[in-house]
Formats: C-alpha cells, sequence, structure tokens
C-alpha cells in the first residue's frame, strides 16, 4: 500500500510545491490561521497541524537527493502556507488554495513517476511525524491522486 500512497501523495504534493506565481494570499509560518470548519482538519492537528506538516515537509524535500535540487530556493513558509491552503480545501475545511494549477505550475519540467513517489515518501514521512493517523492519510491522499495526470508528464 506505500507504493500506492507514495504515487498519490506525490501527484499533488509536487504540483504545490512546484508552483512558482502565486495570486492572492500566502500563509507565513509565523501568522497563527485556523480554517473555517477546524472539524474537517482535526485529523491533522487543524490549520495550524497542516502547517507544521507541511513546513517539515518543504524542510524534507529541500534535502531529498533526488528532488532537492527542485526546492533548493524555495520560499519554505510561503510554500507551506500554500500546501496547507490546499490540502484544507482539498479536506473540507472551507480554506481557499489560490496558487496556479497543476499543468500550468508543471508543465515542462519533466517530472517522472520516480520524481513524485520521492515526494510522496517525503509527504508520508512529514505526517507520521505529526502523529496523522493512516486513515487521514489515505484521506487526503485520495484527494491528491487526481492531480497527478496533470503534473506527470513522461510516466515510467
Amino acid at each position: 500500500m506505500k507504493s500506492i500512497f507514495t504515487q498519490l501523495a506525490a501527484a499533488t504534493l509536487s504540483f504545490a510545491m512546484l508552483t512558482l506565481p502565486v495570486r492572492g494570499f500566502a500563509q507565513t509560518a509565523t501568522s497563527v490561521k485556523t480554517a473555517p470548519n477546524e472539524a474537517a482538519i482535526a485529523g491533522f492537528g487543524g490549520y495550524a497541524g497542516l502547517m507544521k506538516i507541511n513546513l517539515d515537509l518543504v524542510a524534507r524535500l529541500k534535502t531529498n537527493a533526488l528532488i532537492g535540487k527542485l526546492f533548493a530556493d524555495t520560499d519554505a513558509p510561503r510554500l507551506a502556507g500554500l500546501l496547507s491552503d490546499q490540502f484544507c480545501e482539498l479536506l473540507g475545511g472551507g480554506c481557499k488554495y489560490t496558487g496556479n494549477d497543476m499543468r500550468a505550475a508543471h508543465q515542462g519540467m519533466g517530472i517522472k513517476t520516480h520524481h513524485f513517489n520521492a515526494l510522496a515518501e517525503e509527504l508520508q514521512l512529514a505526517m507520521d511525524a505529526a502523529g496523522v493517523s493512516q486513515s487521514e492519510q489515505f484521506r487526503l491522499i485520495a484527494k491528491l491522486a487526481p492531480m497527478k495526470r496533470d503534473i506527470n508528464e513522461r510516466p515510467e
């Protein structure tokens, strides 16, 4: 099941991570934000928990041997905020994601399945470190999975 989880997680996260220009609000690591429907994301520790997970995720991505170079110059708090907004919206927390769509953000990057897998593994580790249950992890991954087809340009 980890390989399915890995493929699904990587697809969605890759999008938000590699999104360059954004329209609108980006959450910072120091600001305190709650979701309109915190109950929908309670299994992730609410909005603050999503932010913690995503800050950890971005730090992990920056040091990943396979994909770290893609995140070397990434503004970690900004990216973590975009991911937190995206995850919150997908999970029904009532947040609004304002980043670029997946296809536009990743066009021409040559993202392959092994890149997705590396990202997904880092997401899983970040969620594990935060104590997120497997069922909650799978709930998020199921929401992220459909984005893979817009990101993965060259399947292996």
